[in-house]
């Protein structure tokens, strides 16, 4: 459940639209591929988890493979990273709510510091942190009925769209193909070399979109110490989880599709999904099915983000305190860090949720293409020889994921970086770029590096 919470958020509720556009018809077919690169990458982790118990996840695994030295870049940004992630959930989790109760104000497009919105948003992750307070209980009781509240709600979107469908006859499936909803874009090496416009580029450009509806399974062995037998439980629950979601992403994807592509890609609600059904009802409880989805999705993320700053202080990459625990085993200072970041980083950037979105998908690619490597040195270390090896799972595998990822990486457009709408440079997220990248991480190694001097002068 965590798993599907976890992955299962503002993704397959927001994206639909864009998907459609690029893909038109093969729209499904976009997030079939998304599901296979991430159910690889899900037994990449799997697979790691069994050789790593410690919580920290990428950094945890790069770190039992390679050492401090490239595991303190990897956790240090994935730690950012997380965080910033969490502000954009919360974001996009109080832009909706207010948008849904407040649809004649214009609330939820405000940007400035004493608006409604950041009042609402300092309140919700208040809320946040009430939850986290009282530590994995409260959090076991908040993720299982936020994961039953946005199961439920695609299930009755879903259902009640087949219903539509076979009793009114509806199939609309061909208006993806019309030249007012089929857009692809043309495909572009790292989004500046342009090589051309086909369907093929159509299909890739859909999958990279697609592929943020299935981006947080990487984030549930985060805290793994805190898990029963994480070594048997997770290589299970993180493969189970993506397959549960991929065949609900398609199905709900194909229904939308039946009911009206149009309605999707011209929609400007932010639930797009909600947008192809005719019935009130129905779409009321997609909207409230998306809230609960993307609250879950940010309860999940409260809590996975602090453990990698703890993770790195277990180390003794960080400072000894953000380990620190209060007596229900949260770690305290590690939230305050990860909250101050979810805050600081969308009101400095005013909400621009693109820009902190494209930060996301840079720091998972730095995780999916180191992560498999260290994977298959961990399978050779003979410290490891109690693990059983399996040849597909721990060389096969990880080397279809670099490949994979490889390709991904230089098929994302990275001028949504560093160039505005307008196309003038976008300042903000390049100090976001430099910050989360070089300085950051810099800072961590320096000090790092002068706590082993230390402990070796004594």
């Amino acid at each position: 459940m965590l798993g599907i919470n976890a992955i299962i958020g503002a993704g397959i509720f927001l994206t639909p639209g864009a998907v459609i556009k690029l893909a038109g018809p093969l729209a499904p077919l976009a997030y079939v591929l998304a599901g296979l690169f991430a159910a690889t990458m899900a037994m990449v982790f799997a697979t790691a988890a069994r050789y790593v118990k410690t919580n920290g996840a990428s950094y945890a695994y790069t770190n039992a493979a390679f050492g401090q030295r490239l595991a303190i870049y990897v956790g240090v940004t994935h730690a950012v990273i997380a965080s910033i992630a969490w502000g954009v959930l919360a974001s996009l989790f109080v832009s909706t709510l207010l948008k849904v109760l407040f649809p004649q104000r214009h609330w939820s497009q405000d940007t400035d510091f004493f608006s409604v919105k950041t009042l609402t948003f300092l309140g919700f992750v208040a809320v946040l942190l009430t939850i986290n307070l009282f530590g994995n209980r409260v959090i076991r009781w908040a993720n299982g009925i936020s994961t039953l509240g946005k199961v439920f709600a695609l299930s009755v979107f879903i259902l009640g769209g087949l219903w539509i469908v076979a009793t009114l006859h509806v199939n609309n499936y061909a208006d993806a193909s019309s030249p007012e909803v089929y857009r692809p874009a043309p495909y572009a090496l790292l989004g500046f070399v342009q090589v051309g416009q086909s369907t093929l580029s159509g299909l890739v450009l859909a999958t990279v979109a697609a592929l943020y509806a299935f981006t947080g399974f990487e984030s549930i062995a985060n805290a793994a110490e805190e898990m029963d037998a994480p070594e048997r439980n997770l290589p299970r629950a993180i493969p189970l989880a993506i397959a549960a979601v991929g065949v609900v992403y398609v199905l709900a994807v194909t229904v939308a599709m039946l009911l009206g592509s149009r309605r999707i890609v011209e929609s400007h609600d932010t639930v797009k999904l909600a947008a192809a059904i005719g019935n009130e009802p129905l779409r009321t409880i997609v909207v409230l099915g998306a809230l609960v989805s993307m609250f879950g999705i940010n309860v999940a993320a409260s809590f996975g983000a602090p453990r990698l700053w703890s993770a790195l202080s277990d180390t003794g990459t960080l400072p000894l305190r953000l380990s620190r625990k209060n007596r229900f085993g949260v770690p305290m200072a590690a939230f305050g860090v990860t909250a101050a970041l979810a805050l600081a980083f969308p009101l400095a950037l005013r909400f621009d949720n693109d820009s902190l979105i494209g930060l996301a998908v840079i720091a998972r690619f730095i995780q999916f293409i180191i992560v498999p490597i260290a994977l298959m040195e961990l399978a050779r270390k003979p410290d490891q020889a109690a693990i059983r090896r399996n040849m597909f799972t721990d060389k096969v595998l990880p080397v279809a994921a670099v490949v994979v990822s490889v390709a991904l990486a230089v098929s994302f457009d990275y001028r949504t970086l560093v160039l505005t709408p307008q196309g003038g440079a976008n300042y903000f997220s390049i100090v976001l770029l430099a910050l989360t990248f070089v300085v950051v991480p810099a800072a961590a190694y320096v000090r790092y590096y002068r706590s082993v001097n230390r402990t070796g002068a004594r």
